[in-house]
């Protein structure tokens, strides 16, 4: 096995706010007093840190924002970068508490072809999502999570020797509470080698067990059993806004991240979809409705965000958003994937796709129509023109001509051809008709669609063949 952990110091502010020009820092309490957890660059520029207390970091800037700290949020995004995470891994958990994610990729190097390129790319996604965090591999969860917070961390692959290989780490890095770290360095240990080295009756009598469990676990020397994390059948992210938003330029950076999460979720189970749905919540009143309807099954971004940017233009907010929600509730299949030879008509299908979802996202479903089906035996009553998806339905299995028309009644019957079908339907809307179908053919070679009317005995053309 071989995990890959994610540390996520800054998610308590990139959970609520991915990017701002202004100094915010995210504040936690203890005790009487508030602690900063994590600061923006702007804060950074000013020397403000995580760990000053809020007293001391408003004396360096007095319009410093402050934020208090949301555990439901950053759960939520917890919860939702593992879901993007399983397009890389099919083993996924995360630790909540120490905002930490863990992926097996043991099983993934060969598919995205060597360690280095499957690290690239999640590197790479984190970035478009707009989260910090820093790397560890190792053999072990525990240690993957030690070398997320050590400098130029090494990358230690194998099981043989892990113990020697982390023997270097500093106490720091290790998962434990302050009173045991101050404890252990006051017995002049300095690294996870020398508490390694120390007796362990005697780290049991001054710690207790769960100290010799932990190091157990951090060199794989006792398993480490951990809860997977398992996505919902449904899709739904909710992302409460820093602040009330009152234009539709402010909701662009955070959906942009919402639809590349929904990506990774739609990646990792091989689906697509052609709807989402995004809700924009006020104060007091009811959510601003989108949806946004592809012709063809979509799983990209890209194409995503720019047809919510599209109808985003277009809607008038009643009053300022206070979050987003993003849900999809039906999946389909992505189709034939494969690249052809000669692939100039699919790239024209996917032009022509792209071209009605922008008119679609532009202005609004009701301006595309196109044919559809009904579920009618009556040919006059099985097609209609429909806006957006034509409704499910099956083709007949007779031969039916394209060119209907108004039944004309006939004197002189051509010849006809081959058996009947007769066609009872109409009953449930008063409308009964028993009609017995032909095909005929004229004496010049025409061939024409007839029917005898069961009530009347008279016979009508209904369709002709080209």
């Amino acid at each position: 096995m071989l995990y890959l952990c994610l540390s996520l110091p800054q998610l308590p502010l990139e959970a609520r706010q991915p990017a701002s020009d202004e100094a915010v820092a995210v504040t936690d309490r203890r005790g009487p007093r508030r602690w900063l957890i994590a600061c923006n660059a702007a804060c950074h520029e000013v020397g403000i840190r995580p760990g000053l207390d809020a007293t001391t970091a408003l004396s360096l800037r007095p319009h410093l924002r402050l934020v208090e700290r949301s555990h439901p949020q950053e759960l939520e995004a917890l919860k939702s970068l593992a879901s993007w995470a399983e397009q890389f891994s099919g083993w996924v958990s995360f630790d909540s508490v120490r905002l930490l994610l863990w992926l097996e990729i043991g099983s993934s190097l060969r598919y995205f072809q060597g360690l280095e390129p499957l690290r690239s790319r999640i590197e790479s996604g984190l970035n478009q999502l707009g989260y910090t965090a820093t790397f560890g591999i190792a053999p072990t969860l525990e240690a993957a999570a030690a070398l997320c917070l050590v400098d130029a961390a090494p990358v230690i692959d194998r099981t043989k020797r892990l113990a020697e290989a982390i023997a270097p780490l500093p106490l720091s890095a290790l998962a434990l509470d302050d009173v045991a770290s101050e404890a252990l360095t006051s017995f002049g240990l300095n690294t996870l080698g020398d508490v390694l080295a120390f007796p362990r009756d005697a780290l049991a009598r001054r710690f207790g067990e769960e100290l010799l469990d932990y190091l157990d676990r951090l060199t794989g020397a006792a398993p480490d059993p951990r809860k997977p994390h398992r996505s919902r059948s449904t899709y739904r992210r909710k992302f409460e806004l820093l602040g009330s938003v009152e234009t539709t330029e402010g909701l662009l950076f955070p959906l942009r991240r919402l639809l590349n999460e929904l990506q990774g979720y739609l990646l990792a189970r091989d689906t697509a979809l052609q709807s989402v749905h995004i809700d924009l919540c006020h104060d007091g009143k009811p959510p601003t409705q989108l949806e946004i309807r592809t012709t063809r099954p979509l799983r990209d971004a890209v194409r995503l965000f720019a047809l919510a940017r599209e109808r985003l233009e277009r809607t008038t907010l009643p009053c300022a958003v206070e979050e987003i929600i993003v849900r999809a509730d039906h999946f389909v299949p992505l189709g034939d994937t494969q690249m052809e030879l000669l692939d100039g008509g699919k790239r024209r299908d996917e032009g022509w796709s792209g071209l009605l979802d922008k008119l679609r996202a532009r202005l609004g479903d009701s301006a595309i129509r196109q044919l559809g089906l009904r579920d009618d035996h009556r040919p006059e009553h099985a097609w209609c023109v429909v806006n957006g998806k034509p409704p499910d339905a099956e083709l007949p299995y007779q031969e039916r001509p394209l060119w209907l028309l108004e039944p004309r009644p006939v004197r002189t019957l051509p010849r006809r051809l081959g058996q009947p079908e007769r066609i009872e339907a109409g009953w449930a809307d008063d409308q009964d008709e028993s009609r017995d179908y032909y095909i005929a053919e004229t004496e010049d070679g025409a061939r024409l669609w007839m029917f005898r009317d069961g009530a009347k005995g008279q016979w009508y053309v209904h369709g002709i063949w080209a």
